[in-house]
């Protein structure tokens, strides 16, 4: 099978000659867009060989030039609808784009798009929760505007030849906020963005945090693939999650202790995963970015394929 044929297969829950996998980190390059970048994705793409690829996406949310931070209940009003294909988002998709172009297989290209919690946290400097708290009329305000900037991103991402998006859902877990303000406040916005990328077919959802609440998340539609931790505590398990959700799933490797594993142990968790999925409609991979090199070393980036192969030997 080639990659695209293997992807595509254990999203449809049809047999695969052996299990798709992908793995990804940041880069934090300088500019992290442009030409730099495409060489920096296509290298490790290259070198480790994953069945999906996952574009990074490290830019920053363009805030207006009068506003850094929204720092009160007023600034909601200052933010613009962004038009996904200018300014930052503009040049992370010219980065996207670049990348198709160039690389040299059929591997599907996802971009990650980055929820309207994780959005909200980057404008208000981290400090999302005490802010809309204050005011919440006034934050949903400013919530409209970041969901339609998001979506419009989402939207051409898909138009200009992304196979889907990668959408990082942040907040529906206890590790942020309960799972009525996640319902009542935040979950019509990440369901909006999702819709923008309905014409992706590798649309997948990554729900990151600990205490995640995943019902919620699973009861969207518009993905074809969930991704979880499922190695951090607190976390169900790929066994548990699959008695919730048929769909194709993607998870098995530990990313936080990812740098302190040996090659074995990663190996191991490897096997471990393909075991608990039942083998069928399942990824290989990190449940989040795995460290930035040299945290993550060479012998461990490879060793994911590496316990693949020596499966299907």
């Amino acid at each position: 099978m080639k990659k695209r044929e293997r992807i595509l297969a254990a999203i449809a829950g049809q047999p695969v000659d052996r299990p798709p996998f992908s793995l990804w980190y940041h880069f934090r390059l300088d500019p992290p867009t442009g030409e730099g970048m495409v060489q920096a994705e296509l290298d490790f793409y290259s070198r480790y060989d994953p069945d999906l690829f996952k574009v990074m996406h490290d830019i920053d949310y363009e805030m207006p030039p009068n506003l850094t931070v929204v720092q009160s209940p007023d600034d909601w009003l200052k933010l613009p609808v962004l038009d996904g294909v200018s300014g930052n988002f503009g040049a992370q998709l010219g980065t996207v784009k670049q990348i198709i172009a160039e690389k040299k297989d059929d591997g599907p290209v996802i971009d990650t798009v980055f929820s309207i919690f994780s959005t909200m946290q980057k404008a208000t400097g981290k400090n999302a929760m005490e802010i809309f708290r204050q005011d919440t009329t006034a934050a949903h305000d400013g919530l409209r505007r970041l969901s339609e900037s998001i979506s419009n991103y989402a939207k051409a991402l898909i138009a200009n030849g992304a196979d889907g998006i990668y959408l990082a859902v942040s907040g529906a877990a206890s590790d942020t906020m309960t799972e009525k303000e996640y319902r009542d406040h935040f979950l019509r916005y990440d369901r909006q963005i999702l819709q923008a990328a309905s014409g992706g077919k590798v649309n997948v959802i990554h729900q990151h945090g600990v205490g995640i609440y995943p019902d919620i998340v699973l009861g969207l539609k518009g993905f074809q693939v969930y991704c979880w931790s499922d190695r951090q505590e607190g976390n169900p398990s790929i066994r548990e999650m699959r008695l919730r959700h048929t769909g194709c799933l993607m998870a098995g490797v530990d990313e936080v202790n990812f740098g302190l594993l040996t090659p074995a142990e990663i190996k191991s968790q490897v096997n471990d995963a393909i075991g608990q999925s039942g083998g069928k409609s399942f990824i290989v991979a990190p449940g989040c970015a795995v460290p930035t090199p040299p945290a993550s070393s060479d012998e461990n980036l490879s060793a994911i394929k590496e316990a693949i192969m020596e499966r299907n030997a």
